[in-house]
C-alpha cells in the first residue's frame, strides 16, 4: 500500500482549507473579547490607584500645609532667633500651643520637633531639651544634609534613642523642613512624624482584591496593609523582580509568580516622588473572558465537524476518475514492484523517463565540447599545434569566422592592493572578467573567451581587408571592457593588444606580443590600454643609467632619521628609475640594485628587516611581482624605508634625551656660578649650537630660560626655608642685583619676594 494517496492528502487540504477560517475566526473573538475585558479591568485598577494616590496625598499636603505655616508663622521666627531660657518660657508656650494644633486626626500626626542646631536646643511632646545633651543628636544633624528643603522620610522607629512614637508601628513617615525659609543657611528642622500604619489604614479593597503598596524613591515600601512589609525594599516582594522598573508616570507590567501571571498597576506622585502600586492575578480577572472562550469553542467545534463531513463526501466523488487512470497505468507495469508513491508521482514517474535519457546525452555532449574546444585554443595559443591542425580543429569546432584582420587580447587584473579583495579571489576575479568580455566584444568578432596564466585571452577579428577600418571600434570595445570591470568589480585592469595578424597560425605569436605589452605597466602605469605596435615606435634604444646619486642622498637621509626629506628623495628615486628605462628588465635592475643597498644599510646597523634565509627571497619576490610605479614606491616605503626611519629616530632620541639630561644635571650643581651654555659645551665636549638644538627640542625651552627658571625655584626654597635676605639670595643667584631678582620674581609669581615669603614661610 501507498504511504499516502492523494485520496487522503485530498481530504486532509480540504479539512485544512474548511478548518483554517473557522479557527482563525474563532481565536480572533477569544482575542478581542479578551483584550476588551482586560483593558477595562487595567482601566479600573489604575483609576483605583490614582483615588487611592489622591486620599493619601490629600493627608500628606495637609500636614506639609500646616507645618509650613509653623515654620513661617511669628511665634517660630522668634523661637528660632532665642535661647530658649527660662525668660523665654511664654514663647515656649506659644510654639508648644501652635504644635499641638498640628497634631490633629485629621493630619495623623503623632510627634512634632523642632531642632535649632545653632541655638542649641530641641522642642518635642516630652518637652524642652539641649541638643547636645540629645541622645539622638547625630541622627538629628544628618538631616541637615538633605538635599531638598523639604523632604519625605521613612524612619525606623527604632533608629531612635528618644521614643517619637507611642503606637507600635515599627516605622514613622517623618516629613523634614529646613529653616529659616527666607535664608539660604539652614540652622532649624521642623519635623512632623505620622505612623506609616496611620496612613496606611487609608488602603481600601478595590474591586480585584489587589494588594496595594506604596514605595519612595529608594525603592522602599512605605504604605502597605501589613505593618511586617513596610520597610523592606521592593525586591524581596515574592511577585515584583529586581529587574522591574517603572519608568513612565503611570501605567501597566506583566509579572509571573509561581506560574502565575499578574498585572501590576503603578502611579507615580509628583507631589513628593512616591509611587502607588496595584498587584492583581490576571486569573481572578479574566473569569468573564474564559466564559467567552469556552463558547467560542464549543461553536467552533461544531462547525468543524460539518466541515470536514462535507470534505469527505465531496473528495470521494472528485477522486473516481484519477483512480480509474492510475489502475490503468499500473496494469501495464504489472511485474514491476509496487513503489510507496501517490497517484500524481506515479503518473510524472512514466512521463520524466520518457525525456531522461536525452536529456542527459545532450547535457553531457555539451559540457565536453565546451572543454575540449578550450583545450584546443590553449593549445594554439601556445605555439603546440600546426597550421594543418589549426584549420582541421577550427573547422570540426565550428569556428569558420572567415576574417580578414585579427588581435589577441590579454586582459590582467593590475594589483589587488587597497582593494577588499584577497589573493585567493582572483580566480573568481578572472571568470567575472571573462564573463564581461564575452558580453561585450560581439561574439561574431571573437573566438570563445579563455583563461591563460591569470589572464582573459580574447582572439578578435573582422572581415575589413584594412586594420585601420576596425582600429578604432576596436579601441572603443577595449575601453568599454576596461570602464566595466571598473565598475562592476571595483579593479584596475590592464589590456595588452598584440599587432594585427591576417592568419590563424599566427595566434600564438600573437598572444605573446599582448603579454609584452602589458610588461610596460611599469613604466606607463596601472589602467592602460597598450598596443603592441605603438610601443618602440622605431626609436632607438638609450644606454641606461642608474640615479646612483639620489639613492646615496637617500641612504643619508634614511640614517639621520629625516623622514619627510627620506620620502622625497624615494619619490625622486622612482621618477628618475622611470625616465632612464626603455625596457621593463632595465627597471626590474634597479629595483634589486636599490633592495641590496637597503638590505645592507639594515644589516651594518643592526636593525631585522625581516627573518633570515628564505624571506630575502621572499622580499626580491614581492617587488618584482608589483606592476605600477606606485605601488612599488609604497612598498619600498611600507616594508623597508619607514621600519629604518623609526629604528634610527629612536636611537637619536635617546642619545639627545640622555645629553638633555646631563645639561639639566650641570645646572642643578652649578646655578649658583655664571655659568654659561659654552661652559658647559665645554665640559661635555660638544658643539654650543648643537646643545642648544638638542636642549631645546627635548624640554621645550632654552637654556638660559630653564636656568633662570631652575633659581627662581632655588629662591622660593630659601625665602620659606631660611632667613636669607633677599639681597643675599639675589646674590647668590648670580643677579647683577636685587632690583633685577624682584622684577624677574614678580613677573613669574605676580608678586615680590617680601610678600611671597609673608604667605607661604608659614605653611
Amino acid at each position: 500500500m501507498r504511504r499516502k494517496s492523494l485520496l487522503n492528502k485530498m481530504i486532509l487540504f480540504g479539512s485544512v482549507i474548511s478548518i483554517l477560517p473557522v479557527l482563525i475566526i474563532g481565536l480572533f473573538s477569544y482575542i478581542q473579547s479578551s483584550k476588551q475585558v482586560q483593558e477595562r479591568v487595567n482601566q479600573a485598577e489604575l483609576q483605583y490607584v490614582r483615588q487611592l494616590n489622591a486620599n493619601i496625598e490629600q493627608v500628606l499636603k495637609t500636614v506639609d500645609h500646616t507645618l509650613t505655616n509653623l515654620a513661617e508663622s511669628r511665634v517660630m521666627e522668634d523661637a528660632l532667633y532665642s535661647v530658649m531660657s527660662a525668660p523665654n518660657f511664654q514663647l515656649y508656650n506659644n510654639l508648644k500651643s501652635e504644635i499641638t494644633h498640628l497634631q490633629s486626626f485629621d493630619t495623623k500626626v503623632e510627634d512634632v520637633i523642632i531642632v535649632n542646631k545653632q541655638r542649641n536646643w530641641l522642642i518635642k511632646n516630652s518637652g524642652i531639651k539641649r541638643l547636645n545633651e540629645h541622645p539622638d543628636e547625630r541622627t538629628y544633624l544628618d538631616k541637615f544634609e538633605l538635599i531638598h528643603n523639604t523632604s519625605w522620610l521613612l524612619v525606623e522607629k527604632n533608629s531612635y534613642k528618644d521614643a517619637i512614637s507611642s503606637r507600635s508601628c515599627p516605622y514613622m513617615i517623618s516629613l523634614v523642613k529646613k529653616l529659616p525659609n527666607i535664608t539660604i543657611n539652614k540652622y532649624a528642622l521642623a519635623i512632623a512624624n505620622i505612623p506609616a500604619c496611620s496612613i496606611a489604614e487609608l488602603i481600601t479593597d478595590g474591586e480585584g482584591q489587589e494588594e496595594i503598596i506604596v514605595l519612595n524613591e529608594e525603592q522602599r515600601i512605605v504604605l502597605h496593609k501589613d505593618s511586617a512589609m513596610i520597610g523592606k525594599p521592593l525586591s524581596s516582594h515574592p511577585v515584583y523582580g529586581a529587574e522591574m522598573s517603572f519608568d513612565g508616570p503611570s501605567g501597566q507590567l506583566q509579572a509571573m509568580y509561581d506560574s502565575r501571571p499578574y498585572t501590576v498597576t503603578y502611579y507615580k506622585s509628583t507631589f513628593n516622588g512616591w509611587t502607588y502600586l496595584s498587584v492583581v492575578s490576571i486569573d481572578q480577572l479574566t473569569e468573564e473572558s474564559r466564559q467567552i472562550g469556552w463558547l467560542t469553542l464549543g461553536i467552533s467545534l461544531f462547525i468543524m465537524i460539518l466541515s470536514i463531513l462535507f470534505v469527505l463526501l465531496g473528495t470521494n466523488k472528485l477522486y473516481t476518475p484519477l483512480k480509474r487512470l492510475v489502475k490503468a497505468i499500473e496494469g501495464r507495469d504489472s511485474g514491476s514492484e509496487v513503489s510507496p508513491r501517490n497517484e500524481v508521482q506515479v503518473i510524472e514517474d512514466h512521463i520524466k523517463h520518457l525525456f531522461n535519457s536525452n536529456s542527459k546525452l545532450e547535457s553531457e555532449m555539451r559540457s565536453q565540447v565546451q572543454q575540449v574546444s578550450s583545450l584546443f585554443l590553449h593549445r594554439m595559443l601556445s605555439g603546440s599545434l600546426r597550421d594543418a591542425e589549426i584549420h582541421e580543429k577550427m573547422n570540426y569546432f565550428g569556428f569558420q569566422p572567415h576574417w580578414q584582420q585579427m588581435a589577441v587580447l590579454a586582459i590582467q587584473v593590475d594589483t589587488l592592493e587597497n582593494t577588499h579583495y584577497e589573493s585567493k579571489d582572483l580566480e573568481l576575479l578572472l571568470f567575472a572578467m571573462l564573463n564581461i568580455s564575452e558580453e561585450v566584444i560581439p561574439k561574431k568578432n571573437r573566438l570563445p573567451v579563455i583563461l591563460m596564466d591569470r589572464s582573459v585571452v580574447v582572439v578578435a577579428g573582422y572581415k575589413e581587408e584594412s586594420w585601420q577600418q576596425v582600429e578604432e571600434p576596436f579601441y572603443q570595445l577595449t575601453e568599454l571592457v576596461k570602464h566595466l570591470i571598473t565598475r562592476y568589480l571595483g579593479l584596475s585592469a590592464s589590456i595588452g593588444i598584440s599587432a594585427p595578424f591576417q592568419e590563424m597560425k599566427y595566434a600564438s605569436r600573437a598572444y605573446e606580443e599582448s603579454l609584452e605589452a602589458l610588461t610596460h605597466r611599469i613604466r606607463l602605469g596601472k589602467g592602460i590600454i597598450v598596443p603592441f605596435s605603438s610601443l618602440h615606435s622605431g626609436k632607438p634604444s638609450v644606454a641606461f643609467e642608474y640615479p646612483a646619486r639620489i639613492e646615496h642622498d637617500l641612504i643619508q637621509a634614511i640614517k639621520l632619521a629625516e623622514q619627510e626629506e627620506a620620502v622625497l628623495l624615494l619619490s625622486n628615486w622612482m621618477a628618475e628609475a622611470i625616465n632612464q628605462i626603455q625596457l621593463p628588465d632595465h627597471y626590474q635592475l634597479s629595483l634589486v640594485r636599490l633592495l641590496n643597498r637597503l638590505l645592507l644599510l639594515g644589516q651594518e646597523a643592526g636593525i631585522a628587516l625581516g627573518k633570515s634565509g628564505t624571506y630575502r627571497m621572499s622580499l626580491y619576490e614581492e617587488v618584482l611581482a608589483l606592476h605600477v610605479s606606485g605601488e612599488i614606491e609604497d612598498w619600498f616605503k611600507g616594508k623597508l624605508i619607514m621600519p629604518m626611519l623609526q629604528q634610527f629616530a629612536e636611537r637619536r632620541h635617546s642619545q639627545d634625551q640622555k645629553l638633555s639630561e646631563r645639561i639639566i644635571d650641570l645646572i642643578q650643581n652649578h646655578y649658583d656660578f655664571e655659568f654659561t651654555l659654552e661652559d658647559c659645551a665645554v665640559r661635555l665636549h660638544y658643539n654650543a649650537s648643537y646643545l642648544s638644538s638638542v636642549f631645546k627640542k627635548e624640554t621645550g625651552y632654552t637654556f638660559s630660560e630653564y636656568l633662570a627658571s631652575y633659581r627662581l625655584h632655588i629662591a622660593k626654597q630659601w625665602l620659606t626655608e631660611t632667613d636669607m635676605t633677599v639681597k643675599e639670595i639675589a646674590e647668590r643667584l648670580k643677579y647683577n642685583n636685587s632690583h633685577n631678582f624682584i622684577r624677574a620674581f614678580r613677573k613669574q609669581e605676580d608678586m615680590t619676594p617680601g610678600q611671597y615669603r609673608s604667605q607661604y614661610s608659614s605653611l
